[in-house]
């Protein structure tokens, strides 16, 4: 078995992901933070509008998640901004895992499966 994602290293593959996602669909990407704990991880423009992506990477069988504080926060800042904020859950498992356990450890070089649907609006 290879070397599994550690956080930061999943944090950043999900960050990857979405950036793509957004490249793919007519954003233009302004700024991407990586660190953990920043947020928001992306900072977007499509059509004249500002957008604010936070990003939550886990793995199978989970999904990143959005916390109310984070929401919170992103969205006062946001609002000081004139931004739109949205939320991208990416839940990435080891393609070649053959049980539950094996597939929730994602190795760095390995393949994949990504659990991705796109950007969210903030819960209201």
């Amino acid at each position: 078995m290879g070397k599994v994602f550690d956080n930061e290293g999943l944090h950043f593959f999900g960050i990857r992901v979405v950036y793509k996602h957004l490249i793919d669909e007519g954003y233009e990407v302004l700024n991407v933070r990586r660190e953990l704990g920043i947020n928001p991880q992306i900072l977007a423009k499509k059509n004249d509008l500002l957008y604010f992506v936070v990003v939550r990477t886990a793995t199978y069988p989970n999904m990143g998640v959005l916390t109310p504080e984070v929401a919170s926060q992103v969205t006062l800042h946001a609002l000081r901004h004139k931004a739109v904020c949205r939320f991208a859950s990416v839940g990435l498992a080891n393609a070649l895992g053959e049980t539950d356990e094996e597939m929730g450890k994602p190795e760095v070089d390995g393949e994949y499966y990504i659990n991705f649907k796109g950007l969210m609006p903030f819960p209201q």
